[in-house]
């Protein structure tokens, strides 16, 4: 019986994520060569992804599917009872860091750098871009 379930969070831009868990001082591996990395799971379950978020004990994988987009995928009893992050209060963090480096990464596509950035009470984040011409 598998203990690994999905977080769908409509990923798709792998470079936002990554930045995002390096936002998060989260360590992660990502495939080589188009091998998958190994998610640990449960009694030593394993579950190839295309990116492995270290929790500890247990992995949190970054999976592909039949969309295109990407998927969290990890045994979240295992990684909140050896961690203590539970999946809502992950995905909640990784939520904002990813949209924040989407934003970031749009702007620098488009010439903006960024001028200022203040951080909310409410957890909002405000910036402010200019762009030099």
């Amino acid at each position: 019986m598998s203990h690994f379930t999905k977080c769908e969070m409509k990923i798709t831009n792998l470079v936002a994520l990554k930045r995002a868990l390096e936002d998060l001082n989260l360590k992660f591996s990502e495939t080589k060569n188009e091998q998958g990395v190994e998610v640990r799971g449960w009694k030593g379950q394993k579950l190839s992804a295309e990116m492995s978020i270290d929790m500890g004990q247990y992995d949190i994988g970054v999976v592909k599917n039949e969309a295109g987009t990407y998927d969290l995928v990890a045994d979240w009893w295992g990684v909140e009872t050896s961690n203590g992050t539970t999946e809502n209060d992950f995905s909640e963090k990784l939520n904002q860091r990813y949209a924040y480096q989407r934003v970031m990464i749009a702007c620098e596509e488009q010439g903006y750098n960024m001028e200022a950035q203040k951080n909310e009470e409410d957890g909002s984040i405000q910036l402010v871009m200019k762009k030099w011409e």
